[in-house]
């Protein structure tokens, strides 16, 4: 199998710190269980590793030709880049190879085995572990919905009851009004989450070709949620968002079923009673694909060319939209054909990723040429990689760079890795650079200085105006302290006075080398804390008093910190519990 990785890639991924201790992990023999599989486009390892605040950590990492196509640590870890325990992983995989087993996929390893040899084996895997059972019977039904898939010329009779419905909806809405608990003022209120559930319910009985069933459910949760909505009580907007929403599966839900004229025009007379009536907090846009949807059907749409005044631009848009839902329609059922023929119309993007999972790659590449969107060029292109198509994958992915859209950081922190394992540096430069302009962080500007050389002089310049363009004090002070430019890094944290936490980073790291200052806003910060006479701020005050204490005793002053210590003993001895927090300093 074809996979890159050198020093350079895995020196790359990780800050110096990490990259140094999982130096060490690996050296130190901290990884095992260590095994390799075989996946599309590369292979996967996987292995555990001596933890710190843990007994061990799980790892797994994806490689392909491109390098490190994802990887992942049970750590808690999250600072930027690999941890400690991936980096020692890949040293390891790096240079002792031969240590790592191979394993089979769970296909290939359960194939041969008859049911009642895999029933008893499921049955003692969940003597072991009870949990597994709740997961294998969520799983159940969902095997089951997908079996019973059938065509959407069949007609099943639904059994969904549209007076079970409505009880179970209302008693939502009602304990939302009289349970204080079920509703938060500053998060989503608690009981979006069970009409959500209501919803995914329709959407199991759509996936199951019973789209009656699943619009007697949808409109219940339409006409419900609209006859209790309070605009006013809606203060994030969390339940205009979710009456917004059922648009789009109403439609699907139409789409999918033959109805007589007659019930198509009191249905469309029903919703645009309720689109009329509709509080203003709700946008009525969202819903009005409906009505689209029971005009039009599967008919032919205006041409945008031919008929583009006749309409407006909102009338556009809800073709848009409905295009939207019979690619839904079409891709649920199956209809491959008919879904190419009209995503190759109405959306390009879709119609690029069914050639892909069709594995008409060579036609999807041909076809990415009318991708519009940053975005969607970086999910292709991050398909064509998986594929095993690196190269189409690369240049798709600086066109999108240079589009410099919405998703430029993603894609540029997905892009300049795999340029920098193909040996071209000025490109993976060009896209870490794309992305420090869009977010700073100390890590891109470490990666920008390893790769610059001879130009990082005229680079930083540069780096350093864009972070303070975009306020972005913590990534200053960072370069600054990075750089061992302490006097800099001070004067952004003084100046920034409200963010306390960069005085502390400051004051860890210029110990050594201004501990006069330390010593000054330590003991200031300390003796404000103090003065507030708030015991839960003693704590805090004893650290500023740490960092003051280790800036006395850098300079060879012991006696003096000494004296200060014992004053303040002194001075607040009727304070037991500031006694207690600083009784160790």
């Amino acid at each position: 199998m074809n996979v890159q990785l050198t020093e350079e890639i895995i020196r790359g991924r990780a800050s110096d710190q990490s990259y140094q201790k999982g130096r060490d992990y690996y050296r130190s023999g901290a990884i095992y269980n260590s095994s390799w599989q075989s996946m599309e486009g590369g292979i996967m390892l996987t292995a555990q590793c001596e933890g710190s605040s843990a007994p061990s950590y799980r790892l797994r990492v994806e490689l392909d030709a491109g390098g490190v196509r994802s990887a992942s640590c049970t750590c808690p870890y999250d600072w930027g880049g690999d941890c400690k325990h991936i980096v020692a992983l890949l040293l390891m995989y790096l240079h002792k190879r031969d240590e790592f087993s191979e394993h089979k996929g769970v296909v290939d390893l359960l194939a041969d085995m008859e049911k009642d040899s895999l029933v008893a084996l499921i049955n003692r895997l969940v003597e072991r572990n009870p949990d597994l059972y709740d997961e294998i019977e969520i799983a159940i039904p969902m095997v089951n919905v997908g079996k019973s898939k059938s065509s959407a010329k069949e007609k099943p009779q639904t059994q969904v009851s549209e007076q079970t419905y409505r009880k179970q909806v209302r008693r939502i809405l009602k304990q939302s009004r009289y349970d204080e608990d079920y509703y938060d003022d500053w998060h989503e209120p608690a009981y979006i989450g069970d009409l959500e559930e209501v919803l995914e319910t329709a959407t199991k009985f759509l996936e199951a070709s019973d789209a009656e069933g699943a619009l007697i459910i949808l409109r219940v949760l339409l006409e419900e949620t609209l006859e209790d909505y309070d605009g006013e009580m809606d203060y994030n907007g969390d339940i205009a968002g979710f009456i917004q929403d059922l648009g789009m599966p109403m439609s699907e839900a139409i789409l999918s079923l033959e109805m007589d004229k007659k019930s198509r025009r009191a249905f469309q007379d029903a919703i645009q009673e309720i689109i009329d009536d509709l509080d203003e907090t709700i946008e009525e846009s969202e819903l009005e694909v409906i009505l689209v949807a029971l005009e039009y059907g599967w008919d032919e749409l205006p041409d945008k060319e031919s008929q583009w005044e006749e309409y407006d631009e909102e009338d556009w848009m809800l073709f848009d939209q409905l295009q939207q839902a019979r690619l839904n329609v079409l891709k649920r059922y199956g209809r491959s054909n008919e879904y190419l023929q009209l995503a190759q119309k109405a959306d390009p993007y879709r119609y690029i990723l069914e050639l892909l999972q069709l594995g008409q790659v060579d036609e999807a590449i041909k076809a990415s040429k009318k991708l519009k969107y940053d975005d969607e060029m970086l999910s292709v292109a991050q398909k064509l990689r998986d594929a095993g198509r690196l190269n189409e994958a690369i240049a798709l992915g600086e066109r999108g760079l240079k589009k410099k859209g919405n998703a430029v950081y993603e894609l540029a922190t997905w892009l300049a890795p795999l340029e920098e394992s193909q040996g071209r540096k000025e490109m993976a430069l060009l896209a870490y650079r794309a992305a420090f302009d869009d977010q700073p962080s100390i890590e891109l500007y470490r990666r920008i200085k390893r790769l610059s050389g001879s130009n990082w002089e005229d680079l930083r310049p540069a780096l350093l105006k864009k972070a303070r363009e975009m306020y972005y004090s913590d990534i200053l002070v960072d370069i600054h302290l990075e750089e061992g430019e302490w006097d800099a890094a001070i004067k952004v944290a003084e100046k920034d006075s409200f963010s306390y936490h960069l005085l502390e980073k400051v004051a860890d790291a210029v110990v050594p080398h201004r501990p006069d200052w330390v010593i000054r806003v330590a003991i200031k910060q300390a003796e404000s804390l103090i003065a507030q006479t708030q015991s839960k701020l003693y704590p805090v005050a004893a650290r500023w008093l740490e960092r003051a204490k280790k800036a006395y005793r850098h300079k060879g002053q012991a006696a003096e910190w000494n004296a200060y210590i014992d004053n303040l003993r002194a001075v607040y001895a009727k304070r037991p519990a500031l006694q207690r927090a600083i009784e160790n300093l």
